[in-house]
């Protein structure tokens, strides 16, 4: 299975800066979110809760503050350093222990990270000429798991969409806009526009399940998504959701265009660290 190692890497990077980010912009509401959460999930009683991912939270009662603290340790440790298999493994279950204790505010991007992040345990960081036929049969699978998170992820909404009333008459984006709770309310003064932008969001999701797969259409579609992202991240205050769509592009990249970014950050790096006054 071939794997675009320089878009892994750069994805690594993507996901743990998403973690810093998410982790920092949800501190104020840490109390309710985590420490005194408003509802607990139901789950199966005894030893079980700790077995399900969907249901369970493996943290015991008064530790949700103190793991926060520690998945920011070892967020901040993969922006700098390669993951190993054990703090991909710590990074997956204390997320989704705080992210199940606040199931209440979650999205559809958390849901996401958390499936991408059991994942990377069995990610490697590169290639490994001493690895053998088994670690790479499952790091090849791994790789490929994720990429199809985004997929399926973009197919199921939009078939889910395709089964309303509101989107395939056009009217579902106006509702949204004209909604004094979301937004942006100026659109609701062009009708012809919310029908356009209704009908360009189904065309937008139920093709970017393929046109990922050749690099002129996927490039064409990523940015497209990166204006989607921002707009209803901005506009509905689900800014985390839009990044962690945005962050799983990155291991779409092909190996030129993961490269041609690396090339980017090593510039804006060197600029950086460059001595103030410096013309070379």
């Amino acid at each position: 299975m071939n794997i675009t190692w320089s878009s892994v890497r750069l994805f690594r990077v993507g996901v743990h800066l998403w973690l810093v980010g998410y982790l920092l912009s949800a501190t104020s509401a840490a109390e309710w979110l985590w420490e005194f959460p408003v509802a607990r999930l139901p789950g199966p009683p005894g030893p079980l809760r700790y077995l399900t991912h969907a249901f369970g939270t493996w943290l015991p009662d008064g530790l949700a503050i103190p793991a926060v603290g520690l998945l920011l340790l070892l967020a901040l440790r993969g922006l700098f350093r390669p993951a190993r298999w054990w703090s991909s493994f710590l990074i997956w279950m204390l997320y989704t222990s705080l992210m199940n204790l606040a199931w209440s505010a979650a999205s559809g991007g958390q849901q996401l990270m958390a499936n991408v992040l059991f994942w990377m345990i069995f990610l490697p960081n590169g290639p490994d000429p001493k690895a053998g036929p088994m670690t790479q049969v499952v790091g090849g699978t791994a790789f490929w798991i994720i990429r199809m998170q985004l997929v399926l992820a973009y197919a199921v909404t939009v078939a889910h969409k395709f089964t309303g009333h509101y989107w395939m008459d056009g009217h579902a984006v106006g509702i949204v806009a004209t909604d004094p709770g979301y937004g942006p309310a100026f659109l609701g003064a062009y009708p012809a526009l919310l029908v356009l932008l209704t009908y360009g969001v189904l065309i937008f999701q139920a093709g970017f399940p393929v046109a990922l797969w050749w690099r002129p259409t996927r490039h064409l579609w990523m940015w497209m998504g990166l204006v989607f992202h921002l707009g209803t991240g901005i506009s509905l205050g689900i800014l985390d959701m839009a990044f962690a769509f945005l962050v799983c592009y990155l291991i779409w990249f092909d190996e030129g265009t993961a490269q041609a970014w690396w090339a980017r950050l090593d510039r804006w790096k060197a600029g950086l660290l460059r001595p103030t006054g410096s013309s070379t």
